[in-house]
């Protein structure tokens, strides 16, 4: 019996052990505030104030200096200036105003325009072949006015139009209504016309990251604040080849963790989404358990880099600035428990196995007393 009494108070100094190294280890996730510049799984960590990391903004017109928000390629001065070129598989009208038979040689059995081949040639009689890619409308009338004046015809009236648009595309997909192809025109593709062309954009969709791939560069657009900001967006002409993606709001969450009403994963509402809005809808920060002083933003700028911004709240007046900061889809917001709240769980975890070692040993000292 007294060996057992014996084991039974080892065991209670263990347990009073485990209470103290709890201390140091509580029961729950804890954010360890990293160095700056400091190392994690290969990731350099960049650690930041978040109110001195909110970006001054402005209404009026971005300036050369700041290039547009960075969309400054994009953007044509003279949109006017446009004109489309004839290419292979578009097709052509040559109208000779008194001379059907040059119009319509093969009368109702012929349409309405003729193919450019894909070498970009046709056929036109007397005129012969014609290589007509890279041409414009104009240019090319003039060339056939030419060439039936030096054969058959005086001063031939001519004109020539394009019935079919074929050659020069781009590509729209993701939240818009109709996905697909959109053919350029002798009227300048800017993006709100391509936009309009399938139909607009859906209810899901995320105007606030549209994406145009353009010879193997990706640019990011944010029409809802390029609108507000008065950003020419009629300027923005696209060119054939171009890759236009709409994402859907779906895709662009944020994560909110600790010590919040709800933890769970918030969309950002049209690209937008306040450090203050993502606490809100998570239920707010709980008053008992969390550390107001220790609340972060974490976010994968890129492969090899992680940037953590802390924001002490203890001071009501963070709340401005927590308001003001724009979340990023992605982004990690995490809300650290105060040390009480971690000494309180780690009582709660310990507790009961204190208890149960308590009455083992009063059990224990009542056997051997009953041995006496």
């Amino acid at each position: 019996m007294k060996k057992c009494f014996s084991v039974l108070c080892f065991a209670a100094v263990s347990c009073s052990v485990s209470l103290l190294v709890g201390c140091f280890a509580g029961p729950q996730m804890r954010m360890y505030e990293p160095q700056d510049s400091s190392k994690y799984a290969g990731a350099a960590v960049f650690l930041h104030e978040l109110e001195d990391s909110i970006p001054v903004t402005s209404d009026r017109i971005m300036d050369s200096t700041n290039a547009y928000g960075g969309l400054a390629p994009l953007i044509s001065n003279d949109s006017e200036a446009f004109v489309y070129r004839i290419g292979p598989l578009d097709e052509v009208q040559v109208v000779v105003w008194e001379h059907p038979e040059l119009t319509s040689p093969l009368g109702q059995y012929q349409s309405a325009g003729q193919m450019v081949s894909t070498s970009g040639t046709f056929f036109y009689p007397y005129v012969g072949e014609l290589q007509a890619a890279g041409l414009t409308a104009q240019e090319l009338r003039t060339e056939i006015t030419a060439r039936l004046s030096d054969k058959i015809l005086t001063n031939p009236q001519v004109d020539v139009k394009i019935t079919s648009y074929r050659s020069r595309t781009i590509f729209v997909s993701g939240e818009v209504k109709n996905s697909g192809f959109v053919a350029f025109n002798e009227i300048p593709l800017t993006l709100p016309e391509a936009l309009n062309r399938v139909g607009g954009l859906s209810e899901k969709a995320d105007a606030s990251n549209i994406m145009l791939r353009r010879a193997g560069v990706v640019y990011t657009i944010d029409y809802l604040s390029a609108f507000k900001s008065n950003l020419p967006l009629e300027r923005i002409l696209l060119k054939p080849g171009d890759q236009l993606w709409v994402p859907s709001v779906d895709d662009q969450s944020v994560y909110v963790l600790g010590e919040v009403g709800t933890q769970a994963a918030f969309p950002l509402k049209m690209g937008r989404l306040s450090l203050m809005e993502a606490v809100t809808r998570a239920g707010g920060v709980q008053a008992v358990t969390a550390s107001a002083r220790s609340l972060y933003v974490i976010r994968n700028t890129s492969s090899n880099r992680i940037d953590v911004f802390h924001l002490d709240a203890k001071n009501a007046m963070a709340l401005a600035m927590a308001d003001r900061f724009a979340l990023k889809p992605r982004d990690i917001v995490y809300v650290d428990a105060s040390g009480l709240a971690t000494w309180n769980r780690i009582i709660s975890q310990i507790l009961p196995t204190v208890q149960t070692v308590y009455y083992g040993v009063m059990i224990g000292k009542d056997i051997n007393d009953l041995d006496k």
